[in-house]
């Protein structure tokens, strides 16, 4: 599997920084408008088609791995001890070492591939693509059912000990928080401030999402569970303005996004299933019931918070799907079966046949 990890540049001296600034600077040039002032042929490699329509954007300065692999050493200095040398139009020949600083551990194993170079607020920084091999992926010994809603962000259930972790309620607050911080500077006309603080919104929103996806991966890892993840398909956005605005602006598809790839570096298994009807069947009985709010009544007693109903049945149905059964919602009650002798596989008598047509095939993360 590819994986991105971002090094910093540190401790540039003058001369190194006019050196990358005049690389950098005569690479935009010729991205953009197909000007050359000096540049290296390796760099201008980079654009290999005629540009129909002029992009005025910053352009990643590319760095192809049969220049930059061999050259990226672990030396023992008082500054860093990771040093990359990068070819450089000024010392052709010679290239330029930089010092590096790792925003995580580097892994164990891994091939560098073409990686580029970046300058954001006059800061430089090395996107380092790595090939990293795939664990092997471990045999699960129960179920995490995850369930994703706005009321409560993330809805983490075990199927084995019942507990249940509702996670991501700082998501929450940061979005209700800029969304009246925009409102109010909107009508006081003061635009440039709200542009400044769309990206400060960004990073925080971004550091809340990986740190409830490491959550998910690192409780599964320490009880051997397998995810099972909720897949949201078609939101209808027709329940009231304040309704629609707080769908559209909750990163679900980001969440999931990152679930998956950690999932797949840690060797975790994982299955997203759909979440038609989770929320509206009983996952005792496995009978629709009625769902107030964010609360579940069943006509069988049973009563529970809507979100970790859901979470019980998205659950159930993964665990159904790996034992191949086909089941939308196995109940925790016998329901009546038939046992074919030469299949040996379960089929469910009672199943709804609308819910049954709304499901979807799980994909499975090995």
């Amino acid at each position: 599997m590819e994986k991105t990890i971002r090094a910093s540049v540190i401790g540039l001296t003058k001369r190194k920084q006019t050196w990358l600034d005049a690389d950098y600077n005569n690479y935009q040039w010729w991205m953009i408008f197909g000007i050359d002032h000096g540049l290296l042929s390796a760099f201008k490699a980079a654009k290999g088609f005629k540009q129909k329509v002029i992009k005025y954007k910053s352009y990643p300065l590319l760095l192809q791995s049969r220049f930059i692999k061999d050259w990226f050493r672990v030396r023992e200095t008082k500054l860093t001890k990771h040093w990359i040398k990068i070819p450089n139009s000024k010392r052709k020949g010679q290239g330029i070492w930089l010092p590096l600083h790792f925003h995580q551990p580097l892994p164990k194993r891994y091939s560098l591939k073409d990686s580029y170079l970046i300058r954001k607020n006059e800061k430089y920084y090395v996107h380092f693509c790595m090939d990293i091999p795939e664990q092997h992926v471990y045999a699960p010994k129960t179920i995490l059912g995850i369930d994703l809603g706005l009321k409560n962000p993330v809805t983490m259930v075990d199927l084995r000990t019942k507990t249940t972790r509702f996670l991501g309620k700082k998501l929450k607050h940061i979005k209700g928080k800029y969304y009246y911080l925009r409102k109010q500077l909107g009508q006081q006309k003061k635009f440039q401030i709200i542009k400044k603080i769309k990206n400060k919104e960004r990073r925080k929103v971004h550091a809340q999402l990986h740190a409830v996806s490491k959550y998910i991966i690192h409780e599964a890892q320490k009880k051997k569970a397998a995810i099972v993840l909720g897949a949201l398909h078609n939101l209808q956005k027709n329940k009231g303005r304040t309704f629609n605005r707080k769908l559209s602006g909750f990163s679900h598809y980001k969440l999931t996004q990152l679930v998956m790839y950690k999932a797949k570096e840690r060797g975790v298994p994982l299955i997203t299933v759909s979440e038609a009807f989770t929320s509206k069947t009983c996952s005792v009985c496995g009978t629709p019931g009625t769902r107030t709010k964010n609360w579940f009544v069943c006509s069988c007693g049973y009563r529970d918070n809507a979100d970790r109903n859901a979470a019980f049945n998205i659950g159930k149905r993964g665990l159904s799907y790996m034992l191949g059964l086909g089941v939308v919602a196995s109940a925790q009650k016998s329901s009546t079966l038939r046992v074919n002798p030469y299949q040996p596989t379960l089929e469910r008598v009672n199943s709804d046949e609308q819910m049954r047509g709304q499901a979807q095939k799980p994909l499975l993360v090995t």
